[in-house]
């Protein structure tokens, strides 16, 4: 399985960030899986792509080339998809993903797992993704995402697919319970909106 890890450029202040960072690298390899991020060096990403690579696993960095131009790419990748700009690297690594988890981040971080959230709502693949919750870090988002469903903008069946792990261990049963028991197909919008046409006897 190939899981599209989206996090961080930078390590963020609490030390158990890295931690999990480098912990589900480490299981990503171990399991079997293989990673998908945005190819940087830096930051939580390097850790979760060093942390894979050094445990023998996969890593398929998808990059823009102004970043590689500034020195910021990971060496040792499986391979490296090199695109031009952002919206070509979310969309490359939105492809090669099965699995789709956030660790914490910044504004980038939120902006391409929210694709993966309104992919869902859609009715588009995929059908559910994940956001590590280390250390609370999620919880406002969480708040808001029910404050959405309270007033009417997001439905149950939706929220249930979008899953706050507090730690790798929940994370790992979650995507285990989802790769043996796949959620069925939403109707997506142009479904919903096709007409029925009845044939008369």
């Amino acid at each position: 399985m190939n899981i599209t890890v989206y996090c961080g450029s930078n390590p963020g202040k609490d030390p158990l960030f890295i931690q999990a960072a480098h912990d589900l690298g480490t299981w990503i390899a171990n399991a079997g899986h293989a990673l998908v991020y945005g190819g940087s060096s830096i930051g939580l990403m390097g850790a979760v792509s060093q942390a894979t690579i050094d445990a023998g696993g996969q890593v398929y960095g998808v990059e823009p080339q102004f970043f590689i131009d500034a020195g910021v790419a990971q060496h040792d990748l499986t391979e490296l998809y090199v695109v031009q700009t952002m919206s070509e690297r979310k969309e490359k690594m939105i492809e090669l993903g099965d699995a789709f988890v956030a660790l914490p981040g910044g504004v980038g971080t939120l902006e391409e797992i929210s694709e993966i959230t309104s992919r869902i709502r859609l009715g588009m693949n995929p059908s559910e993704c994940y956001f590590l919750n280390i250390d609370g870090f999620y919880n406002p988002l969480q708040m808001l995402l029910c404050e959405m469903h309270e007033q009417g903008f997001l439905d149950q069946i939706d929220l249930d697919r979008i899953h706050f792990p507090k730690n790798l261990e929940q994370l790992a049963t979650l995507i285990e319970h989802a790769r043996l028991n796949p959620a069925p197909n939403i109707a997506s919008a142009t479904e919903l909106h096709t007409p029925v046409v009845s044939i008369a006897s």
